[in-house]
């Protein structure tokens, strides 16, 4: 059988909810954590959870299973801590260990408790929860586009409560890729020979957006490098916006999701703030659904 490793952060919550009423039900006085390495030492109840999440991290960037070895050296614990941890996980369905290679692959709890969340939850509809998020943190006008060709188009949004300008953009609208925020980060989840074929060599020119193929090829390095685009009154004057993609790997299909705001309002010294907000926003859906691009992000996990 042939596991696809995602980020698991709400199903590690539901499967230690259930291992807990489990013991309650069964009447057992539950087992004591092992004795932990300082950096794994705390609350007992927390850093219990907090091992379990960082294996189930350790699983999700390597993609593969885990040997005591591989616990051991990347998260920098002993192996004997390693070894009790992985056991521990394993006898509460957290885990299961193959027989031949002994390395621990997702267990049955995790198993059935990321299977109900990819029935009941799709890419959009998790994309759509984020923009509402992020248009109540800011204020400002958010979207959701798909790639046709060399355009994007509209397909969800919500409007904003700030400022004096709004960027009110139907569903349905269309604009040139190479020219919005969206359609960059989009682009740039492409490679170069397909967005060649998409975009063809001259560009038209549109307020200072990329005029070559050349120019926009460039551009998309830098969006692949930092995980979201900007742009600044280019296909609609004095509109800005940033944005960044989500692949679906069980569709295929891509999503742009980002923010409109006026620009004088994104003036250099916010936009990485901005940046960070939406690339997040994308990096917590991509993680669900296992877009190879954000697993493979590079990210300093919270202390």
């Amino acid at each position: 059988m042939q596991f696809h490793y995602l980020e698991l952060g709400s199903t590690l919550w539901i499967v230690c909810l259930v291992t807990r009423r489990r013991q309650g039900l069964a009447g057992t006085t539950p087992r004591q954590p092992p004795r932990l390495n300082r950096r794994w030492r705390g609350n007992e109840a927390l850093s219990t959870l907090a091992n379990a999440r960082d294996v189930l991290r350790l699983m999700t960037r390597l993609r593969r299973d885990l040997t005591v070895t591989d616990v051991a050296s990347e998260l920098a614990v002993p192996k004997s801590s390693a070894s009790r941890t992985l056991s521990m996980m394993a006898d509460h369905g957290f885990l299961e260990r193959d027989a031949q290679s002994l390395a621990y692959r997702p267990g049955p709890l995790v198993m059935e408790a990321s299977f109900h969340f990819r029935a009941t939850r799709n890419a959009l509809s998790l994309l759509e929860e984020e923009l509402s998020a992020m248009v109540a943190d800011t204020g400002y006008a958010g979207y959701v586009n798909l790639l046709d060709g060399a355009e994007t188009v509209v397909i969800a949004m919500r409007t904003g409560k700030v400022g004096t300008l709004q960027a009110y953009t139907p569903v349905g609208t269309r604009g040139p890729a190479h020219a919005t925020s969206t359609g960059r980060a989009l682009l740039a989840r492409l490679d170069d020979d397909e967005v060649a074929a998409r975009v063809g060599t001259e560009l038209p020119h549109i307020g200072s957006a990329p005029e070559s193929r050349d120019e926009l090829l460039r551009a998309l390095l830098q969006v692949r490098a930092d995980g979201w685009a900007v742009s600044r009154g280019e296909f609609v004057t004095q509109v800005a916006g940033v944005a960044a993609a989500v692949l679906d790997p069980t569709t295929g299909q891509l999503f742009g999701v980002g923010l409109a705001l006026p620009s004088d309002e994104l003036v250099d010294e916010v936009i990485p703030s901005y940046g960070l907000r939406v690339r997040d926003a994308a990096m917590r859906v991509g993680k669900s659904i296992g877009d190879p691009y954000w697993l493979d992000f590079p990210q300093v996990d919270p202390a």
